[in-house]
């Protein structure tokens, strides 16, 4: 049974606290179950906490009760749009492109003379759960589009009549455009600033854009210009205007559609694949997490029917693959992206709870259960490791690259192939990691972003994950070096160190609290997380010295292998050089159309150690 205390802490939660994608070792929970132990109390009461939310307000499933499936038709076909790209429509007016509107609202898209653009459709940042604040963008724009149409209605019959007089004409046409509100004093301006791709990231943020004709195919990381406005348009440049009325979706295959880092299009919230993902493999991880505190089936119960509604059953189960994962709309485009399988990523807590389960040896997890799930996984495997997606997601320098061996690594796991997870570990170690992290500790091509502490934060979630898995297996990747000596460790103090601007700084607490559980207590660490409310998170169950076995604060020193010298000095480091991807290209897409160069990488690897406060 739980604690007095921490029942008490339960019921004073009030709603469900998110996590990343993490891993902990199954010995770890079952051994510290049921314990005493006043300092994860809270954590372990948020973790039962979540379990009841995903009970209640689950199960989920991926297909999408609005009719939108996949260009297969099969509505068990996992459907996800590119966050970061927008519709140039460029439709040939009177002097004006406009954007036809995507959203679900029903508005007539049918473009009219002297009509601006809608005004940028807020919503929030990818992979988030963030219904609430998306619902009342969406209500504000469709109350701004509602005015903006009505007054361009209203100018249309007025210059159907020829004005007596040309002020008072104007004096009239300005009375309906008052009402609106710039989008700095309006309801937009309460929302928080984004903070981490499809976990728990709020709406972004943002005012009218300027006008601008210029768009792009190719755009570069680092640079975030607003998503097309009204624009004048040239005859031989436009695309013709459509003669009727235009359903919203017809933007999606009639309208190109350009990238906009950091910028995340709202409309990929109409489809609910990636948030059904993210809240299934939570619920499912939170509630296999909470039987084994508590030992109450309902937990048990619960857990199955998430599982069973996602991945397994007949009606509801998501194909085992992801080849409609974000998807960038557009005439001819019929096919995801090698950023889709990152919408899976949640997979890494499916296989925990069920390396969990198993580890229980209860009666609750049954052997017809473990064979349903790991044919599933077979599957996935397969098409993961043999498609020309996921190669191209593998071959990423980036986190793309990452969370690709992540979920490899720990589905070899899962089907009994430890010695094929080591050796997708080694070759990630020896590979794609000896790029990604400077001297100082910074991550290139995350800083290069135009978010660049989320995606330091994001690369180092599955970082941190990966050596987890590691010291599951027996082996130490916590002291892995780089080319250039930068380790998991440094890239956790650096980004401690830089100012986070706009961004969430609360994004790094579980990386601290993790970079504490491996390498030991510091000041620094202490001066971060007195400024968070880090034990009410579950990572802080997660992220406790006695949960590794092979790292630096292991009292069993039981590690493989030894990767740092004994005196703390880099071992080999070497100047800064263009990355090996370059060799065959002047630049690397690290997102869906967005690019980045050597030029803009070098400074960023030659940046000075962090210095900690």
């Amino acid at each position: 049974m739980l604690s007095l205390f921490t029942a008490c802490v339960l019921l004073a939660v009030d709603k469900a606290l998110a996590d990343p994608t993490d891993f902990v070792h199954p010995a770890y929970v079952i051994q510290h179950a049921r314990d005493q132990d006043y300092s994860t109390s809270s954590a372990k009461a948020s973790i039962v906490h979540n379990a009841q939310v995903a009970a209640n307000k689950g199960p989920w499933s991926i297909i999408n009760s609005n009719g939108v499936t996949a260009p297969s038709g099969d509505k068990h076909d996992y459907l996800s749009w590119a966050p970061y790209h927008w519709p140039n429509c460029n439709w040939c007016t009177s002097g004006s492109n406009h954007l036809v509107h995507s959203g679900d609202s029903g508005n007539d898209t049918d473009p009219q003379p002297d009509e601006p653009s809608p005004p940028d459709d807020l919503g929030p940042a990818e992979d988030t759960d963030g219904e609430t604040y998306y619902l009342r963008a969406r209500s504000v724009h469709d109350d701004v589009l509602l005015i903006t149409s009505r007054h361009n209605r209203f100018r249309r019959v007025r210059r159907s009549v020829p004005p007596a007089d040309s002020s008072s004409s104007s004096d009239v046409l300005s009375t309906p455009t008052s009402t609106i509100p710039p989008a700095s004093e309006s309801i937009i301006a309460e929302f928080p600033l984004p903070q981490a791709p499809l976990g728990s990231v709020p709406l972004l943020t943002s005012s009218l854009p300027t006008p601008s004709s210029h768009t792009t195919s190719t755009h570069f990381a680092g640079s975030s210009t607003a998503p097309q406005a009204a624009a004048k348009t040239k005859k031989a440049s436009c695309t013709p205007s459509p003669t009727t009325s235009m359903a919203p979706s017809a933007t999606w295959t009639t309208c190109p559609y350009v990238a906009r880092d950091g910028k995340v299009n709202p409309d990929v919230r109409t489809l609910v694949g990636a948030g059904s993902i993210n809240k299934g493999c939570d619920g499912f991880f939170s509630n296999a997490l909470a039987f084994t505190f508590t030992g109450q089936p309902k937990y048990c119960e619960a857990a199955h029917n998430i599982l069973n509604t996602l991945f397994l059953a007949e009606d509801t189960g998501m194909n085992s693959n992801v080849k409609f994962g974000q998807v960038v709309r557009g005439p001819g485009k019929d096919e995801g992206t090698f950023t889709g399988p990152l919408d899976l990523r949640g997979l890494v807590k499916i296989i925990n709870g069920v390396l969990i389960f198993e580890a229980s040896d209860n009666q609750c997890w049954t052997p017809d259960d473990a064979q349903e799930i790991r044919t599933w996984v077979t599957k996935y495997l397969d098409w993961l490791q043999t498609s020309l997606i996921g190669k191209k997601a593998r071959s990423r320098p980036n986190n793309h690259g990452t969370f690709y061996c992540l979920v490899v690594a720990l589905s070899q796991i899962l089907l009994g192939n430890s010695q094929d997870a080591l050796y997708t570990l080694d070759e990630f170690f020896d590979k794609t990691f000896q790029e990604q992290i400077a001297k100082s500790g910074e991550q290139p091509f995350e800083g290069v972003r135009t978010r660049p502490l989320h995606y330091r934060c994001f690369n180092l979630e599955a970082l941190i994950a990966l050596a987890k898995i590691g010291d599951y297996l027996g082996k130490n990747y916590w002291t892995r070096e780089t080319k250039y000596g930068g380790t998991i460790e440094k890239a956790i103090n650096f980004a401690m160190t830089v100012d986070p601007g706009n961004e969430n700084v609360s994004e790094l607490v579980p990386h601290v609290t993790a970079g504490m559980a491996a390498y030991g207590p510091s000041e620094a660490y202490d001066k971060f997380l007195s400024r968070q409310n880090y034990q009410d998170r579950p990572s802080w169950f997660y992220d406790q010295s006695s949960a590794l076995t092979n790292a630096p604060t292991s009292q069993t020193k039981r590690s493989t292998v030894v990767w740092a010298r004994e005196d703390g000095g880099v071992a080999g480091a070497i100047k800064p050089k263009c990355p090996d991807i370059f060799q065959t290209s002047e630049k690397v897409e690290i997102d869906n159309g967005i690019y980045c160069t050597c030029e803009q990488l070098l400074p960023l690897y030659e940046t000075q150690t962090a210095v900690l406060a």
